[in-house]
């Protein structure tokens, strides 16, 4: 996770190395990009007009046009007119590393969602066109990569009016609740040409999840997701200095995903990694757009317009206090003027907890506050150390927890 926005414990980084590391990443990623291919394909698609590639000046810090899973260039055409992105997975990045053929799902999964919104009211750019070398669709680029429209503003800081961006945003989810899917997962289209369809979910903005689904049910939908960190905890791949613990805790929440089930058979588009900085606005706070919907997926009603990252108080959030924040309730307030439905999964933090979990936290210390106040919002006021022992009797028969167990030879758990 991008180490600008988690906001729980985090360890001292060596800058010079952190430093060195990207630019020296970012230098091979360049170095594959065919130029030429790029504005060569853009021109193609933009009425024939000359355009050239821009890259950032700076490749670490403020004006890299780099977040931890995506590296941007600007594409200016010749005319003055709009510039465009060229969006490139950080496939060996060394903090995230998606393996390739889950970068080319979610671009094919991002494009998809981007062309459905097209067909909305949602502001969101529009996209253009996608490639894939391992598929000979990249044009010679020579890099998996999004062509899309370069929206005008900058990412909110969360600062100033916030009742126009609750309201706005609140207008925003009217409009995507005009648009129900029969299935849970995410978009995606095989080439260009496609009509966007529900596929299987795009990974998770935490973890690098292996598609997964589609769901015709909710619970299918949420007991899916928690057996997949499931299956990585056992795996050693998640939180290995604390696996029993974190292996209760999720299948806990595996077996508690009925409190956010229903029986509705409508699922809606959510923007996933929805912290703030995805809304672009203009120095009126009006937003201009909403940008990064790589793992957008295709979820239940009660997850859609439930409280999310937005308007999370993330130290509370980060320290265990089951709590909605000034925040939370303003967004609910505004829904509640456009209908109350809207607002009627806005009145605790079940969705939000379950999906942070315990937050990739390293250390026990940080995690137990999650861990309690996960147990706390689906209902069971025993503490952490009480509701343990019960747990480890209950699901003793787990095969998993006991090779976990076995594994970890008489040492405390």
């Amino acid at each position: 996770m991008s180490r600008d926005f988690h906001k729980c414990s985090t360890s001292e980084l060596d800058n010079a190395g952190y430093n060195a590391l990207i630019i020296t990443e970012i230098g091979r990623l360049r170095a594959q990009i065919n130029e030429e291919a790029v504005c060569e394909l853009a021109s193609s698609l933009n009425h024939g007009k000359p355009c050239t590639i821009e890259y950032p000046s700076k490749v670490v810090g403020s004006g890299s046009f780099m977040g931890c899973a995506n590296y941007h260039a600007r594409i200016r055409f010749g005319d003055g007119s709009s510039s465009w992105l060229m969006r490139v997975p950080r496939v060996s990045s060394f903090a995230v590393g998606f393996p390739v053929s889950l970068a080319e799902y979610l671009i094919r999964s991002e494009y998809a969602t981007l062309k459905f919104l097209e067909t909305t009211a949602v502001p969101a750019p529009r996209a253009f066109s996608f490639g894939i070398p391992s598929q000979g669709t990249d044009h010679g680029i020579g890099v998996c990569f999004l062509l899309m429209e370069e929206l005008p503003g900058k990412p909110w800081n969360g600062q100033g009016d916030a009742v126009k961006i609750w309201k706005r945003l609140a207008e925003i989810y009217m409009e995507l609740e005009k648009h129900p899917f029969s299935k849970a997962g995410s978009l995606s289209v095989e080439s260009p040409e496609d009509l966007p369809s529900v596929s299987a979910t795009a990974s998770d903005r935490f973890v690098c999840l292996d598609p997964y689904g589609p769901f015709e049910t909710s619970a299918a939908y949420y007991t899916a997701w928690a057996e997949q960190y499931l299956a990585l905890i056992a795996d050693g791949q998640l939180y290995p200095q604390f696996p029993i613990k974190a292996y209760l805790v999720y299948r806990f929440l595996q077996d508690n995903a009925f409190q956010l089930s229903d029986s509705e058979d409508k699922f809606f588009l959510k923007h996933v990694d929805d912290k703030g900085d995805h809304l672009m606005v203009d120095q009126d706070l009006n937003i201009t757009g909403i940008i990064d919907w790589q793992m957008a997926r295709i979820v239940p009603r009660r997850e859609a317009f439930a409280l999310s990252l937005v308007s999370a108080d993330m130290k509370a959030l980060c320290g265990g206090n089951v709590s909605l924040s000034t925040k939370d309730l303003a967004l609910s307030n505004a829904l509640r003027e456009k209908g109350a439905w809207l607002a009627s999964h806005t009145g605790d933090e079940k969705v939000r907890r379950f999906f942070w979990g315990l937050g990739l936290e390293p250390n026990w210390t940080y995690a137990l506050p999650l861990a309690n106040a996960i147990l706390r919002v689906f209902g069971f006021e025993q503490g952490w150390d009480e509701w343990k022992e019960v747990a480890l009797k209950q699901y003793e028969g787990d095969k998993r927890l006991k090779i976990l167990i076995e594994e970890s030879s008489g040492s405390t758990y």
